[in-house]
């Protein structure tokens, strides 16, 4: 045999061995799976690791993480899955993370309500979420009003089996709608997100070219959605006014909002010509 012949079987043996140790080294023998929350949310791992696809034995180089994801928010949509890792030679991690019920819609012609998680997704494009974690009746005591914001003045047109979904505001055809969500980051970039809205705020409602943000102290926020000035330098503005605002001037029945000058106004009243 001469000595080309002999290089090519010993190219041939080392990749066949390196494909055969690489079946073996690199095959999925352990997944963790985690919740990194400090929330008291019930899962079962195993059930979680089925729905994920991801099967011990099956190489970590053909795990499908957004494929994974996708279908363990389906399934479980109390649960965000924050990472799937890989961690070499032969484990994957699956991190998770608790949302949380912080609105609710009622549901078109139906007595039910949908209940929203609202989450940014800190990723390359910053991805806003709505996301239906439940359905309930007007008499649910885990999502009452002193625990989730009602929003009235819209009626969310799906049906009862939307658990799971997400729903996109900027595409529906209630204008207000889409700028909830940057009233909702303006609010976000004070802290107040997640258990907070409802701690600050006991209802949203949409009326007349304006979101209303009841708050439970008494005041209300109104941001106009019909002017040149955009919702989030209203709601920036408007929210300082209030968080430097005395403990009983928060308490009044007042409205608090922008006037067409560009000032803060505190009124019984709605006059934007103030």
């Amino acid at each position: 045999m001469n000595k080309r012949l002999i290089v090519i079987f010993a190219c041939i043996a080392v990749f066949v061995l390196t494909l055969v140790v690489g079946a073996v080294v690199f095959t999925v023998n352990d997944v963790d799976i985690l919740l990194q929350s400090e929330k008291n949310v019930q899962f079962n791992k195993a059930a979680i690791l089925e729905t994920s696809g991801i099967k011990k034995g099956q190489s970590v180089f053909t795990i499908d993480s957004a494929k994974a994801s996708a279908k363990i928010e389906k399934q479980f949509p109390e649960l965000i899955v924050v990472g799937i890792e890989r961690e070499f030679p032969n484990k994957v991690r699956i991190r998770l993370g608790a949302r949380t019920a912080i609105l609710k819609i009622k549901i078109a012609n139906s007595d039910k309500y949908a209940v929203l998680d609202y989450t940014i997704v800190e990723n390359e494009n910053k991805t806003d979420q709505y996301k239906i974690i439940d359905v309930v009746d007007t008499e649910s005591e885990v999502y009452n009003d002193s625990k989730v914001i009602l929003i009235s003045g819209y009626e969310f047109s799906g049906n009862e089996d939307c658990v799971g979904d997400f729903i996109n505001f900027a595409h529906d055809q209630v204008d207000s709608l889409k700028d909830l969500k940057d009233i909702l980051n303006s609010l976000n970039s004070y802290g107040v997100v997640n258990e907070r809205v409802p701690a600050t705020f006991e209802k949203i409602d949409i009326i007349d070219n304006t979101i209303r943000l009841k708050t439970v102290l008494g005041i209300t926020m109104v941001i106009r959605t019909d002017t040149n000035i955009g919702v989030k330098t209203q709601c920036e503005a408007i929210y300082n006014t209030f968080y430097g605002m005395s403990g009983e001037d928060r308490e009044l029945a007042n409205y608090l909002y922008m006037n067409n000058n560009g000032d803060i106004s505190n009124s019984s009243k709605l006059d934007f010509n103030i």
